[in-house]
């Protein structure tokens, strides 16, 4: 995969690489006004521009984002045009205020200018693109080791951060820096041509073994305990039980409570019983005692009088045999009366006296009821039953304790057995492998001819050697490091760049014959004051682009540029500090 063209709707320095056999791709920076920072001119920021449009991550930080320049670049949309390693043109769009969703046209030839295509084959959110841009760019290498394009990007686009000694960046790269080895080695053991998958499965157990035993000193933690307490805990859990029947006995002793209990609840329910019923009888005869008092006071009354102005009033004639009859009516009915008012007194003598013998029995009754009370609620024991019940419940919950440590140390047992199992075989069994693997390294025909051809390229830039050289650490985890001379180290960062330089070009070299990135870009590559380092390493980077069809592409300052080298044939884009117009996005931001 080379890079072909990248380009904008917006003033952008829309550039055209060259793809040809010996394409080796010059990016210069012309400042004039010294005081000024090179990265203005943008020629650091193309190397970003061109991650941007491979997929790469972004966030706030990612310079588009900043506050400074985050309205400049408002409906800013870039296009990058990649040759596939199958002989078509990919175009990837994507655009700055949605750059989540990334469209795709795919074409059978370069196209001949920069086109801003209405329609496209397809458009993806963000995931779905990497995976579809994976799938077309099928990489041998990703295929076999089920990797991601993205996770190689950085071998072929190196900033100025990517130099760095201290960092060891020539194999963890700065974007691994934060990163356990876990998430690099295996990737770059592969990639010198190893099984990767072993080295990848020890961490993974080693990370398995971590974690049991951080569970482990957790539990130890939670529950106070360690492993070694088995024993006492047990003889803890044995004294408590003692304790416990101790007081189980002392509480069955307290047999009144079983034995009494349904003699007071059969005395307490007969009395509540005979209370309920004579309170009914009391209601009753308290009815028939008012009733019988109304009755007495509701003597007979007729006023013969008030019947005769009723007639008169309406002219109606009232008969004096009628008045002598009315008359009669009222003597008999005053006679009726008094004889049935004496009856009813004498009832009510009755019930009076029925009243009084009721009221005496519930005064008795709810005396009982309040002795069985007094007796149920305030005896000393039951309360001493509490007690001892609420001691028990306290054994109890003892005794939990002891046995969740017990279960714990069980559980803490069993995962040590499996930490020491895994240790001892499955850990041990890798470890083998990987010592094999080191052990052996010239039987790696790959991991050879890479390191082979990096000491080359070192030899013939810095007329020194250098050799890429593995080993493995006390606890048998791969270590990468180039070796080379003290006259090299002592030179810093000129001399490592010129290292990282040698390893991404013997990278792209021994995978040419597979589908892999056949472009690398190195940003300020070519810089210090050893014009002849610098004009060594044009001329080998020219010979690699010519006999392997490498597409190298580097940025420079134009005074670093060795006058014994003529690139004015390589030079795809030229900025300066001129005015804004000679800035990548012709603007300042």
């Amino acid at each position: 995969m080379k890079l072909s063209k990248i380009y904008s709707n917006k003033p952008f320095q829309n550039t055209i690489f060259i793809l040809e056999k010996g394409g080796l791709n010059a990016i210069i920076g012309d400042a004039k006004d010294k005081q000024s920072k090179q990265h203005n001119l943008g020629k650091s920021k193309l190397g970003e521009l061109i991650d941007f449009l491979l997929l790469k991550g972004i966030d706030s930080k990612f310079f588009f984002y900043k506050d400074s320049a985050k309205e400049k670049f408002k409906g800013y949309e870039f296009y990058l045009e990649i040759l596939l390693n199958n002989g078509k043109y990919l175009t990837i769009k994507r655009i700055v205020d949605s750059n989540t969703k990334i469209s795709f046209k795919l074409n059978d030839a370069r196209s001949t200018d920069f086109i801003y295509y209405e329609n496209f084959d397809t458009t993806l959110a963000f995931d779905k693109a990497k995976e579809y841009l994976n799938d077309r760019l099928d990489f041998d290498f990703c295929k076999s080791n089920d990797e991601s394009y993205r996770r190689l990007v950085n071998y072929s686009l190196r900033s100025q951060g990517d130099y760095e000694p201290k960092m060891k960046t020539i194999f963890q790269l700065r974007k691994f820096a934060k990163n356990k080895d876990k998430d690099w080695k295996p990737l770059l053991f592969s990639l010198l041509g190893f099984d990767g998958k072993v080295l990848k499965e020890k961490y993974e157990l080693e990370e398995n073994i971590k974690e049991d035993t951080k569970t482990i000193k957790s539990q130890e933690k939670d529950f106070g305990i360690k492993s070694e307490d088995k024993d006492a805990i047990v003889g803890k859990i044995q004294n408590v039980e003692i304790d416990r029947e101790t007081l189980r006995g002392e509480l069955e002793s307290l047999n009144f409570y079983n034995q009494d209990k349904a003699t007071i609840q059969n005395l307490v329910g007969s009395i509540e019983e005979e209370i309920a019923e004579l309170n009914t009888k009391l209601y009753n005869t308290e009815y028939d005692i008012k009733k019988l008092n109304d009755s007495i006071r509701n003597e007979f009354s007729f006023d013969i009088k008030k019947i005769k102005n009723i007639f008169d009033e309406v002219d109606l004639y009232f008969p004096d045999k009628l008045t002598k009859s009315y008359e009669q009516l009222i003597d008999f009915n005053h006679q009726i009366t008094q004889e049935r008012n004496s009856q009813i007194r004498q009832t009510l003598s009755e019930k009076l006296q029925e009243e009084k013998e009721i009221s005496g029995k519930l005064i008795v009754l709810n005396k009982k009821r309040e002795q069985f009370r007094e007796l149920i609620q305030d005896t000393s024991l039951f309360k001493k039953y509490a007690i001892y019940q609420k001691k028990m419940i306290e054994i109890e919950r003892e005794l939990y304790k002891y046995q969740t440590q017990l279960d714990a140390i069980k559980e803490m047992e069993e995962k040590k057995e499996k930490i020491e199992e895994k240790q001892k075989h499955e850990l041990q069994e890798v470890k083998d492998q990987l010592k094999e693997i080191v052990d052996n390294t010239a039987n790696c025909t790959l991991y050879m001819s890479i390191r082979k051809t990096f000491s080359e390229i070192v030899k013939r830039v810095l007329n020194e050697n250098a050799l890429i050289k593995i080993s493995p650490n006390s606890n048998y985890n791969i270590e990468f490091d180039p070796d080379f001379p003290n006259s090299a180290k002592d030179e810093g960062a000129t001399y490592y760049k010129i290292l990282c330089v040698a390893f991404d070009l013997a990278i792209l070299i021994n995978y040419r014959e597979q589908s892999h990135f056949r472009f690398v870009y190195h940003d300020d590559v070519i810089s210090g004051d050893d014009n002849g380092v610098k004009s060594r390493l044009i001329e080998v980077v020219r010979e690699i682009c010519e006999k392997y069809n490498i597409q190298y592409i580097f940025s420079a300052i134009k005074d670093n540029i060795p006058q014994s080298q003529d690139i004015s044939q390589n030079i795809i884009l030229e900025l300066n500090d001129k005015d804004d117009n000679g800035k990548l996005f012709k603007m300042s931001f």
